[in-house]
């Protein structure tokens, strides 16, 4: 359509509109890749669009290439990426302006386009191209420089699942057809019976991670952890609990799905393989301690429901709160306490997490009717740390996981305004996995870049030395997770 017609249509079109759009519409390149050439100069392309483009030009050359583009108002170009030629075109000066953010005073010269359109796909493929080859490139010089005996241990564990991934496959061809539960009984047989065979078979080398990166400087561990992940990581992350802990969709691992998947004994991925690398993550020791937390802290709740008399009120808060799994046990089992005046409260920074909490003890509150209530609070740790609660009444304050990734010093402080939230004669409860069975630790940290703060007994008794009145660690029967017990 002419631009008669569109006038008779009643639309006009304004020359600096067109230009915005234009320049909206362009995509930046890579700096110092792409080039135009023309009467001599070799320009870096600075952005383009399929009708436009802008390259830029030192202040020293602006006057000649603006009085070249004086002389030649349409001008043919090679459009080149590094050295290679991608197409011809003919261009004509549109404006120049000063590169926002220039060091050097560069000047950015827009062009219009005027035969065909550019090639934006192919410059974009040969870049995509660019960087790959310059990653994979600084990849080689990284693992170059990796021991040859870390490299070994890495290659040799990938071997290990390299050829026990096929053997898997096979046996899922041989799965009951047409039977959706014999087909479930059959997987979960055969993830159980490989879960045990893998934590037999890798555990025993975990401890070896340490000394392997004991001696690497920050540039040699960044290689290491690249390595091992790009090798391993093929054969671990379609298992859902070690894809979600290594990308880590809330931001953090650990999140209140993850320990779902470690509470729920269910057989999940896409394959069988997948499905017996996800029973091997929530079946080791690591998996059962914090499935044995959730008993030991609903076992907590019990007991002080059975301490108290029952026309006195309760007011229990948990910290870094997740799916409140622990709150879920103790209410489906608090028939006996039916009625009290308790009152829970669940922090926690990430919303879904409190949504997901809700959902279920609400669920469950409709069948027991225990009349208890639940309270959800959305709150960064970081403020509770620096501004403690605004609430001092509260007869037992805990958390299961969050001090696993305090700092000695943030610990201390947390546990403070903890213990500065409950009555005289209440109690916090800190828990931390155990520096003693620091066991899995290493492949988490190398693997899915999970990293946590192991102590020993030891350790929280020092870290927490003088607060309240009395003070000792209890541990859930496998020692994997401790708890220290303040009374204030």
């Amino acid at each position: 359509m002419g631009e008669k017609a569109l006038k008779q249509e009643g639309f006009s079109v304004e020359k600096k509109a067109q230009m915005r759009s234009i320049r909206q519409d362009r995509s930046a390149v890579t700096p110092h890749s792409c080039f135009l050439s023309f009467g001599g100069y070799k320009a870096p392309v600075h952005d383009v669009s399929i009708f436009g483009c802008s390259v830029m030009v030192t202040p020293e050359e602006l006057p000649q290439v603006q009085q070249y583009f004086k002389a030649n108002i349409t001008t043919e170009c090679d459009v080149l990426f590094k050295e290679i030629p991608l197409q011809k075109m003919h261009v004509r000066w549109a404006q120049s302006e000063r590169l926002a953010d220039g060091k050097n005073g560069e000047i950015i010269i827009g062009l219009d386009i005027m035969n065909e359109p550019l090639n934006i796909e192919l410059i974009k493929a040969h870049e995509a191209a660019h960087i790959a080859m310059e990653e994979q490139s600084a990849y080689a010089r990284g693992v170059a420089q990796l021991p040859v005996a870390f490299k070994v241990f890495v290659y040799e564990l990938r071997d290990f699942l390299a050829t026990l991934k096929p053997k898997i496959d096979r046996i899922e061809e041989q799965k009951p057809l047409n039977d959706f539960h014999k087909e479930l009984e059959f997987r979960k047989a055969v993830a159980e019976s490989f879960a045990k065979y893998m934590n037999a078979a890798l555990s025993p080398s975990y401890p070896l991670i340490p000394t392997l990166l004991t001696g690497m400087n920050q540039f040699e561990l960044k290689w290491a952890m690249t390595f091992a992940r790009e090798q391993m990581g093929p054969f671990l992350w379609g298992a859902p609990f070690a894809h979600r802990a290594y990308h880590k969709p809330r931001g953090y691992a650990g999140d209140y799905e993850m320990m779902n998947q470690l509470y729920r004994d269910e057989v999940v991925g896409k394959t069988l393989y997948d499905q017996c690398i996800h029973k091997y993550f929530v079946e080791d020791a690591s998996g059962t301690a914090v499935r044995n937390r959730g008993e030991y802290l609903a076992k907590k709740i019990k007991e002080l429901f059975q301490a108290t008399k029952p026309d006195q009120n309760l007011k229990l808060m948990s910290i870094a709160s997740g799916p409140a799994k622990e709150q879920q046990i103790f209410l489906q089992n608090a028939a006996p306490f039916v009625g009290r005046n308790a009152e829970f409260v669940c922090v926690d920074q990430d919303e879904e997490s409190l949504k997901h909490a809700h959902r279920q003890l609400n669920t469950i509150e409709r069948k027991v009717q225990s009349g208890f209530n639940f309270r959800f609070s959305n709150l960064a740790i970081r403020n509770i740390i620096a501004q403690g609660f605004p609430e001092k009444d509260y007869d037992m304050i805990y958390t299961a996981g969050l001090f696993d990734y305090f700092t000695e010093p943030i610990a201390r402080r947390t546990a403070e305004r903890m213990l500065d939230a409950v009555k005289p004669g209440g109690k916090i409860i800190i828990g931390n996995f155990c520096a003693d069975n620091y066991k899995y630790g290493p492949f988490l940290e190398l693997f899915l870049d999970w990293h946590l703060i192991y102590r020993t007994e030891a350790d929280l008794m020092r870290v927490f030395n003088g607060l309240g009145s009395k003070m000792w660690v209890e541990k859930e029967p496998l020692g994997v997770n401790l708890f220290i017990v303040i009374q204030k």
